[in-house]
């Protein structure tokens, strides 16, 4: 059957990209509803661009015979060339998973073995301390470094081939014995791209369009080529604080199989849609490529065979994101639904993946995630378990009928988690939680979650129902089929969990409804309002993450007040949150409140030393900030972060790149012998050594 497909431009708000436009008709059109909501798509579109300050953007979607694709904004400013769905962004890092692709075909012709060394198809790569095999590169498991000088490694100008491509990262030393720690490279896939060639007799770029491209009819995908007269490019941009500049020309090609395409949105969809189709790889090869692997020490990565693999609201999920320079880009599939979304924007260092979210609830009439605020403290942990049972349980059986597990291992699965995960020690059974979702921990959540999944289908459930009703539904639901067969016949929950459930399913049921006000009133009218929708209930919506973007967009504007006001607010309307506290904790230093705000973020640690406040996060926020043009306040958060982290070398490495940006050279140079003292092997740590004598040799030039 013929695809039905509709390609439109929408400009964006007039007041920063010009005129709006209007939309090109449809050929044949989406259904009436779908395409009602898809016209309220086009405004909230045209609010994200404004509030991120995006030039363009286009995105899409396939489901079935239907595609829809729509480019919004300006593809080039200087000229006011609209975005449109021909447009042709730089994919990035979404070229990942075509590669594994390329790997998996030539695995099935018998011309790669996955566990052999990487030497046997590269004989040029020196030989390591350990074997890195092809399996452990598609799964960034083979210990091969990242960039260690960035600004040389980031910067490239001139064009590399194949063999110069790989000369760049070739004497680094391996990070790790291959196997035991994952470290996302583009480098360990050029070395798959070299693999390809050698395998294959054809350059990346010419198997890549015979076997892969071409099949699927990617018809507008090439290598990027600066010298090259590419149909409809896209020209990239970066922010100085609100100020949109031309992006930094960078040449790709040393990252061509890991990040050197070019291509449009219909061609991402049409990748998407052919992965989980299985029109150009067995059945077998790709339920290998959509498998997590995980360490030898039993910890999932979230990573299979070039796709990021993670349940999302218990929905079977794999995706894979994009950054770079001029671009950044997000492919997600739901190969159950046969739904793919695709997003390309031409604004570096912007999130692309609040596009994805709001375009998946406009097709599903869905919500992405339901975000529950559990306020019993003694009930978290029972939430904790509903919820690892549901994203696990729920996935899997959207991906497969078949049960997973044998009768008595799934019984096994229920004692551990009755016997550990809800016992009495709070901290072992924190650690037992952390562990269950793992091959280290047995994949008990799988296990037990998968079975429960299974009999609710049984009984006649339709397990898209839990889109509304989420994990406490789910398992409510569970113990009541439990419950109400003959003793024995299904594995059963410790009385005190189900009755946990029972309370928190029903105060859910009451406050699920509860929407965030499409817009917002001010916070005396958000206070009032969900006080009162709240009061008395243990399970509510958690709107932390609303909060947060309105905090962070009024501090933007320079309204600290109502930023520190919306802090507040999260606090007091959730208070067991680590992610309330590090807002408030975050919003304090906006407002240079260093104490307080260090009080706050150890607040945040001590509901969870894994969440919101740890270094990973804050050093994460550190940067969004950089990237909005808010340098100073994002080494403000990395002084803090230091100091709630003094041991953790990386944030002294990005502390020292923060003070290298504003000129602080001996600063810099502390904080990188710092980072060495901490951890004299980071994953930084070459490059910190090179960028100490780079730093000194520019402050020696400098002296009078």
């Amino acid at each position: 059957m013929q695809s039905s497909k509709y390609y439109g431009f929408a400009g964006a708000l007039a007041l920063f990209c010009g005129a709006a436009q209007a939309a090109a008709a449809p050929s044949s059109a989406p259904s009436a509803a779908l395409a009602a909501r898809l016209a309220d798509f086009d405004g909230w579109v045209a609010q994200r661009m404004d509030k991120a300050r995006i030039p363009g953007v286009t995105v899409g979607f396939s489901q079935g015979d239907v595609e829809w694709v729509k480019g919004y904004g300006y593809a080039d400013l200087e000229n006011r060339v609209p975005a449109t769905a021909r447009s042709s962004y730089r994919l990035a890092s979404v070229t990942k998973p075509m590669t594994a692709v390329a790997i998996l075909q030539l695995v099935e012709q018998g011309k790669i073995d996955l566990d052999a060394p990487v030497q046997t198809y590269v004989p040029y790569f020196p030989v390591k301390p350990f074997p890195v095999t092809v399996r452990q590169l598609l799964g960034h498991l083979g210990g091969i470094d990242a960039y260690r000088n960035s600004k040389a490694e980031k910067h490239f100008k001139e064009h590399k081939d194949t063999r110069q491509s790989i000369a760049v990262f070739e004497q680094f030393d391996l990070i790790a014995e291959p196997g035991t720690r994952f470290r996302y490279t583009s480098y360990g896939y050029n070395l798959l791209g070299a693999v390809i060639e050698s395998a294959s007799g054809e350059s990346y770029g010419g198997y890549m369009r015979r076997h892969v491209w071409g099949p699927l009819g990617m018809d507008t995908i090439v290598m990027d080529d600066p010298d090259a007269v590419i149909a409809h490019r896209v020209r990239g941009y970066r922010l100085a604080g609100k100020e949109w500049k031309n992006a930094e020309f960078v040449d790709i090609s040393s990252r061509f199989s890991a990040g050197g395409t070019r291509a449009s949105v219909p061609d991402m969809l049409a990748f998407g849609r052919g992965v989980h189709e299985g029109k150009i790889l067995s059945a077998a090869s790709v339920a290998a490529m959509v498998q997590p692997m995980a360490t030898r020490a039993g910890r999932l990565t979230d990573y299979g065979m070039g796709w990021e693999v993670v349940p999302t609201g218990g929905r079977y999920a794999i995706a894979h994101s994009g950054q770079q320079p001029e671009t950044v880009t997000y492919l997600y599939s739901f190969p159950s639904r046969k739904l793919t979304i695709a997003v390309a924007a031409n604004l570096e260092r912007v999130n692309p993946e609040a596009f994805v979210q709001r375009l998946f609830e406009v097709v599903t009439g869905e919500a992405w995630q339901l975000n529950t605020y559990i306020a019993d403290a003694g009930a978290q942990r029972a939430y904790q378990v509903a919820q690892g049972l549901f994203e696990e349980g729920r996935s899997y059986a959207e991906r497969t009928d078949q049960p997973y597990a044998e009768a008595a291992a799934t019984r096994e699965a229920f004692t551990q988690i009755n016997r550990q995960a809800l016992a009495p020690d709070a901290r072992a059974a924190r650690a037992f939680i952390d562990a269950a979702r793992h091959p280290a921990g047995g994949r008990v959540f799988l296990t037990a979650g998968a079975s429960m999944a299974g009999q609710l289908r049984q009984s006649g459930v339709d397990l898209n129902q839990y889109a509304r009703g989420g994990a406490l539904a789910f398992a409510r639901d569970y113990v009541l089929l439990s419950q109400g067969t003959k003793a024995g016949a299904l594995p059963r929950f410790d009385p005190a969990f189900e009755q946990a459930i029972m309370t928190l399913a029903g105060s859910w049921d009451r406050t699920a409804a509860i929407a965030w006000p499409a817009a917002a009133p001010s916070i005396a009218a958000l206070d009032s309002q969900l006080r009162t929708a709240f009061r008395g209930q243990r399970a509510y919506p958690d709107f932390v993450p609303e909060l947060q973007e309105l905090a962070q967009a009024s501090a933007a504007r320079g309204e600290i007040d109502t930023a520190l006001a919306a802090s507040r607010l999260a606090v007091e309307l959730y208070p067991l949150s680590d992610r309330a506290h590090a807002l408030q904790g975050l919003t304090l230093l906006r407002a240079s409140k260093t104490e307080a705000a260090l009080a706050a973020l150890r607040l945040a640690l001590e509901r969870d030393p894994l969440g919101a406040a740890n270094p990973a996060a804050l050093n994460l926020e550190a940067y969004r900030l950089k990237g909005s043009g808010a340098v100073a306040q994002g080494m403000a958060v990395l002084q803090a972060a230091v100091r709630l982290h003094p041991r953790d070398a990386n944030l002294q490495d990005s502390l020292a790149e923060f003070y290298v940006e504003q000129g602080l050279r001996p600063q810099a140079v502390e904080a990188y012998r710092q980072a060495l003292r901490l951890d004299p092997r980071y994953p930084g740590a070459v490059g910190a050594k090179a960028a100490i004598l780079r730093l000194a040799g520019e402050t020696k030039a400098l002296a009078p």
